[in-house]
């Protein structure tokens, strides 16, 4: 067998490939991470919003804190048609992040990077464009053009994270299913000091952009972010050189000094690789699916493939289940990425009608959103991002069972003592087997009850208990809060003692009142492959053969 230059090779150092390193770092996975620039280069705000519940993600290797802090926290977002404000939508304050952070992806990238840096197990390599790209049963060889000549790279497994133009992609041909918006937009940074909330600002035939929509987003260092559905012949260049581009960002922002931070202008992709799983090579982002930046599901959902993938790679790799628990990548993500695409074409339909008809309707129906709640409520603005449910993925085969399965796990503030002050930061390092009873007696026959069958892989126990109940009679090795009851979201418990699986990406797998159940759940969840005899399958045998690391 090919020595590896390392178990997993990344390509893409933007936000999805860095989340990818620092992933499978915290399960220590070592990677090399590859970059055809020579280093980071800001290109204005790019993907401006990072969701709160992705900041938990990040807040795994340490990079939440800087990102929120300097970031733009804000909660309502407003749609205005012809100048008149028909809806202002607030969103529930978050208990860790957000709900959403405006911060430029230069920024992001910066902080992940720095860590990334400062990780051992991770070797980022600027200047190094793929060439060509080969696999087989054993791994991945990538050929890269790098400041001292072509060099080749062995990798048991490769994350493509190269963007909406990967070459990756073309070198696999890769399918690319999907279209390319005709229309086209215009993105502007502005620095002015305006007198708008810091909040998200959607406008339907503004008279600054009639027949058309803008939308505006408040950034750091007062620094607006201003996006434009520009006519067919706009020449923005043009407009730059005459004058008529100031005339555009003076019927926005009125009488008001300001810089121009950043201006570009792009087309939409709406589209999706057939496949994110193609042999050993993992698709990511961008490089698999290309959504418009209605809602901010882009980068948000490629760091949510990142944290998806990390685990399973980290399974893999500690020899703890085999290959096919990529295929449930492809699965999980790919759902995830046609509801993302579902939501963001009924969004265009309405934004950009397809046809005369539907652009009269649409007209009518602005027209009345302004005096009619019915017609108001159907005017869409985009959906904003939020975690997908993994309702239909084999890892979670119980999940109609209950509306929490398959779902990024609710938080909840904790009570008393030394330890974290909300549930999620227990979650992220591993399994987690969460145990929510009404008393101590209970937790401790529950969690008893578990370990009655091996477990096939290490699971971290937390007990939650109720506030101010004593802990008298639990087992050593666990790790015990107390949350206020009024405040633990009720899908977590019906007053029973009953144990719930959360996943290494905190998304909830399994939930029972009996505890005999969990090895098994634990199995499954964790894709542990289940070995055969003569009397056919045996769920609690050894784990399979595999490769340490």
């Amino acid at each position: 067998m090919t020595v590896l230059d390392a178990p997993v090779g990344i390509v893409g150092a933007g936000p999805v490939g860095l989340v990818a390193a620092l992933r499978l770092a915290d399960f220590g996975v070592p990677s090399i991470v590859l970059d055809s620039k020579p280093e980071l280069v800001k290109q204005g705000s790019k993907a401006c919003l990072i969701q709160g519940d992705v900041l938990e993600i990040l807040d795994k290797s340490g990079c939440a804190g800087p990102i929120h802090e300097e970031g733009v926290t804000w909660r309502v977002a407003r749609t205005y048609v012809a100048d008149e404000e028909i809806r202002a939508v607030e969103h529930p304050a978050a208990l860790g992040y957000g709900p959403f952070v405006n911060i430029s992806q230069f920024r992001i990238e910066q902080v992940l990077a720095e860590r990334a840096g400062a990780e051992p197990l991770i070797d980022l390599r600027w200047n190094h464009r793929v060439g060509d790209v080969t696999q087989d049963a054993d791994g991945v060889t990538l050929t890269a053009t790098t400041p001292d000549g072509e060099r080749a790279l062995r990798f048991g497994h490769l994350v493509a994270c190269d963007g909406v133009r990967s070459t990756l992609r073309d070198l696999l041909g890769v399918e690319w299913t999907g279209y390319t918006h005709r229309d086209r937009f215009l993105i502007t940074d502005i620095k002015a000091k305006l007198p708008l909330a810091q909040e998200r600002h959607f406008h339907y035939n503004p008279s600054f952009n009639p027949g058309r929509q803008l939308v505006m987003h408040p950034q750091p260092d007062d620094i607006w972010r201003i996006d434009w559905q520009l006519p067919p012949d706009a020449d923005i260049d043009a407009e730059r050189a005459d004058g008529r581009f100031d005339a555009r960002v003076r019927a926005v922002i009125g009488d008001v000094p300001y810089e121009v931070d950043w201006v570009s202008t792009y087309r939409f992709h709406q589209r999706v690789v057939a496949r994110l799983r193609v042999g050993r090579v993992l698709f990511a982002g961008d490089a698999a699916h290309a959504l418009p930046p209605y809602g901010s599901r882009g980068m948000n959902s490629g760091i949510q493939d990142a944290d998806n993938l990390a685990w399973k790679l980290a399974q893999i790799e500690r020899g703890q289940a085999g290959e096919d628990l990529l295929e449930t990548y492809h699965s999980e993500r790919y759902a995830a990425a046609k509801e993302n695409l579902r939501v963001t074409e009924a969004t265009i339909r309405f934004m950009v009608p397809p046809h005369p008809l539907r652009r009269w309707a649409r007209s009518v129906l602005l027209k009345l959103s302004t005096v009619l709640p019915f017609a108001e409520r159907r005017v869409n603005s985009g959906r904003m991002a939020e975690p997908y449910t993994y309702r239909d993925s084999p890892l979670v085969p119980r999940a109609r069972e209950h509306p929490l399965l398959g779902a990024f796990a609710p938080d909840a503030p904790l009570v008393g003592g030394a330890g974290p002050a909300r549930l999620r930061r227990l979650f992220g390092d591993g399994f987690v087997g969460l145990f929510v009873a009404p008393d101590a007696a209970a937790a401790a026959r529950l969690v008893s009850e578990t370990k009655s069958r091996p477990w096939p892989v290490p699971a971290a126990t937390v007990v939650v208990l109720p506030s101010g109940a004593p802990t008298a009679g639990l087992p050593e090795g666990l790790t015990v809060v107390h949350a206020d009851p009024g405040t633990l979201p009720s899908g977590y418990s019906d007053g029973t003692a009953v144990w719930w699986l959360v996943r290494p990406d905190g998304h909830l797998a399994a939930r029972s009142g009996n505890g005999a159940d969990f090895a098994t759940s634990l199995r499954a969840a964790a894709g542990v492959p289940v070995a055969t005899g003569d009397n056919g399958p045996t769920r609690d045998a050894p784990l399979l053969e595999g490769t340490q690391i």
